[in-house]
């Protein structure tokens, strides 16, 4: 009976237009197209599918695809293969905590689809049969370049593109690598490479933040450097382009970290709290696939592992440091992804900024400070010569909207990262100011650690200052940095 009566007062109050202006605002402003043409361009779109059967059912589908999309346009802007490629990869934990961090997003997208179900309601049947063909090439004419249009091409480019980077990743696993090792003095046992997540490195103490959270690092010995940049904003584009030497051009993988050690003689070790969905879901877990050792906690799952905390990694290093062999230690963290307070487990909140999502944030990295301690406090009591290597894998937008800890590729923050190098001969806290792409880590592990390899002329790119967004490189100097959030006034 209610329904009856909200159809009919549809149709009797003529109320598409609200319904289309609604939309005309809401669309483009939360997927990334906002603009007063854009929101122009909708409004003139709604107006004259109204007056063709045929032009409704297509802005129906256009729209309804763009509509969807609104929840992560909202947060992220426009769509790139990132964004791609974590819908590929999504499955039920993650999708349940993106809901809870991107609740306004969700809320506008079913307000969109309440106006679109009106405007449908409002609009089904109006316009003569004669003119019908007319609005309906009026229509198709208004989207010869349209938002909506684009975005259909750039979702189905953007999944193809994430899909076939799989793809040829995991053709990386049957491709024999290329090093050639031309000398080799391994200057320690154990060598620990720890593989941050989502750290963004002004919120870093070590690096001058004001609040305390990196209380140990702030003090310990090593060479800590001050520029270096992700070669991209998110974990599937990012890593590859760390671990391998990744040649754009033939984008392929096998030249990787852990090939490279494998061929020095190194037993090789992955210990992941990421959890994996199969055995070759993620670039980090084709890149892990070549460890002679591979431990992903709780079984392997990612759904058994949402809640595991990055501290259980701790066991599984202590007993491998315990083991004879010269060997390199990969240790994948959980860190802040992708819901902060979700990660801190029995940890404390330690801050008080005034956002408590911030809170959480800041806090987890006071707790990755404490997680590099006790690693170093094993290796220093097992005696043997060792070598930490940290960094992230990218930065992160930080601010005080209603999502304020997000992914995102438009400033510095995105792509600034923590990176230091600790070893048992570190006598000094040293800054260095080299600003340099973690592309270039591969070079940076080998010299540290002894092995000199070359491999074949590949054209690769020089990326020392260039960043792949998602779409396309671009430089980084080019972005703006954005405000530091600290909780003072």
């Amino acid at each position: 009976m209610i329904f009856k009566k909200i159809i009919h007062y549809i149709f009797t109050n003529k109320i598409w237009l609200i319904s289309a202006m609604a939309i005309s605002f809401l669309v483009p402003y939360n997927t990334g197209y906002g603009s007063l043409g854009n929101a122009s361009l909708t409004f003139a779109m709604f107006a004259v599918a109204r007056k063709s059967k045929a032009a409704l059912c297509l802005l129906i589908v256009l729209f309804t695809t763009i509509i969807l999309y609104m929840p992560a346009g909202h947060s992220y802007g426009r769509i790139n293969i990132g964004h791609a490629a974590s819908f590929l990869q999504t499955n039920m934990p993650e999708a349940s905590e993106f809901i809870k961090l991107n609740i306004i997003g969700i809320v506008l997208c079913l307000l969109a689809i309440f106006f679109l179900f009106i405007y449908i309601a409002d609009s089904w049947g109006s316009g003569s049969k004669k003119r019908q063909y007319l609005f309906l090439i009026a229509f198709i004419l208004l989207n010869v370049n349209s938002y909506p249009k684009r975005f259909a091409i750039a979702a189905y480019m953007r999944l193809t593109e994430a899909k076939t980077e799989v793809e040829i990743l995991k053709q990386g696993i049957s491709i024999k690598d290329q090093f050639t090792i031309i000398k080799k003095n391994i200057q320690y046992k154990n060598i620990l490479v720890i593989i941050g997540e989502s750290v963004t490195r002004e919120y870093m103490s070590v690096y001058g933040y004001p609040l305390d959270t990196t209380p140990w690092l702030k003090n310990a010995n090593g060479d800590f450097y001050t520029n270096v940049i992700s070669p991209a904003p998110n974990t599937f584009l990012s890593l590859p382009r760390t671990l391998a030497k990744f040649d754009e051009n033939k984008k392929e993988a096998a030249n990787n970290i852990v090939n490279l050690s494998n061929k020095a003689g190194l037993d090789t070790y992955w210990v992941s709290n990421q959890g994996r969905i199969g055995q070759f879901d993620t670039p980090a877990t084709i890149i892990a696939y070549h460890a002679k050792h591979k431990f992903f906690l709780n079984g392997g799952d990612y759904e058994s592992a949402r809640n595991s905390d990055d501290f259980q990694m701790l066991p599984y290093i202590d007993n491998i440091i315990r083991s004879k062999e010269n060997k390199v230690i990969f240790a994948h963290m959980i860190g802040s992804h992708p819901n902060p307070c979700d990660r801190l487990q029995s940890y404390p909140l330690n801050f008080n900024t005034g956002n408590k999502i911030i809170d959480c944030y800041l806090s987890s990295i006071q707790k990755l400070d404490l997680f590099i301690k006790r690693a170093a406090e094993m290796l220093e009591k097992n005696g043997k010569p060792y070598v930490i290597f940290y960094f992230s894998d990218h930065g992160l937008t930080i601010d005080n909207s209603s999502n304020p800890v997000r992914h995102g590729n438009s400033y510095r923050e995105n792509y600034d990262i923590p990176f230091f190098i600790i070893d048992n001969k570190s006598k000094k806290h040293i800054l260095i100011n080299d600003q340099f792409s973690n592309s270039a880590f591969l070079s940076k592990f080998s010299e540290k650690v002894g092995i000199e390899y070359k491999l074949p002329l590949d054209g690769a790119l020089n990326l020392d200052n260039m960043i792949y967004n998602g779409t396309s490189f671009i430089d980084y100097k080019s972005l703006p940095a954005s405000k530091i959030i600290d909780g003072k006034m």
